[in-house]
């Protein structure tokens, strides 16, 4: 209940795992996302807003585009 990410313009993607604290978490371009969907602090899946997905597993460390 205390993990949340938002995403917004140029990339912007922050995680809060204590639902006071938010952190920046890298991503891999200065794109607008339009969406998140995830299953705990550590896995994630953004969309951007042309339409490509990327997800995480290491807490948005790292993002591989989904084909």
């Amino acid at each position: 209940r205390d993990i949340c990410w938002i995403v917004g313009s140029e990339g912007i993607v922050l995680l809060s795992t204590d639902g006071v604290a938010w952190q920046r978490q890298p991503f891999p371009e200065p794109v607008n996302l339009t969406a998140v969907r995830a299953v705990d602090a550590r896995t994630a899946i953004v969309t951007t807003e042309d339409g490509r997905h990327f997800s995480t597993a290491d807490g948005g460390n790292t993002w591989s585009k989904i084909p």
